[in-house]
């Protein structure tokens, strides 16, 4: 296994579309990260990265340079493309393992390989952390979530407790990261449910409930997630 740049042969091939099975429909709509996605790969191509195994994709590491702190992880995009300021930093959008390989151990060689990418620059790199397990908990306040702790200390949530593990402070939430909308019928398409009156769905995959308002025929999902931050070596 190596860790590679990205390419537009390895976005083509059938097992980097795969790794899109790790997020829930849902999260493929939110409108302001998909009219930038694009300009990850082709503007700031030194920042996107894969786990590749004989030509197979493992793996993907998507981050950008940013001029300050964010609000969310939404927020790093316009940041990054159309602020017009020097970047002092560089912020995790993604890292996305193959679901059939999670719990290999595969995402920390991911994440050490974006700190490389941030320290080389002197950077710190910040990261809008999508808590691994607060899915389930998703009537809990994720303010309240992200205090959670094991008897031994070590943060609750996996994913959170792998940045911590590297040296990361948790700095707080992340509001409205992703902010989704749409019709309640693309809502029920979206989340694979039927929504038969206006109010407040768990729905599987989201950390927060989703709203559905039957009157104006409109649904919305506002996502927070939480900040880490890596300090520079």
């Amino acid at each position: 296994m190596k860790i590679v740049q990205l390419s537009e042969e390895l976005l083509a091939t059938e097992s980097s579309r795969q790794l899109r099975r790790a997020w829930p429909e849902l999260l493929f709509h939110d409108a302001l990260s998909n009219a930038y996605w694009g300009r990850l790969y082709n503007e700031r191509p030194a920042f996107q990265f894969a786990l590749v195994d004989d030509g197979r994709v493992l793996a993907e590491g998507n981050s950008v340079p940013v001029a300050g702190m964010p609000a969310g992880w939404r927020d790093a995009f316009p940041n990054a493309f159309d602020s017009g300021r020097e970047p002092d930093r560089l912020c995790a959008i993604q890292i996305l393992v193959d679901p059939d390989l999670h719990g290999k151990g595969l995402a920390r060689p991911m994440l050490e390989h974006m700190l490389g990418l941030a320290r080389e620059r002197e950077w710190e790199l910040v990261a809008p952390v999508r808590p691994t397990l607060k899915h389930r908990y998703s009537l809990t306040p994720i303010e309240r979530y992200i205090e959670w702790r094991r008897d031994d200390g070590q943060l609750f949530d996996p994913w959170l407790r792998a940045h911590e593990r590297v040296g990361a402070e948790l700095v707080g939430v992340a509001p409205d990261s992703m902010v989704i909308e749409g019709s309640v019928d693309e809502f029920e398409h979206w989340c694979g449910l039927a929504f038969p009156e206006s109010g407040s769905y768990v729905v599987d995959g989201a950390l927060v409930p989703v709203e559905i308002d039957r009157e104006r025929d409109r649904g919305s999902y506002r996502e927070p997630n939480v900040w880490m931050r890596h300090p520079r070596a």
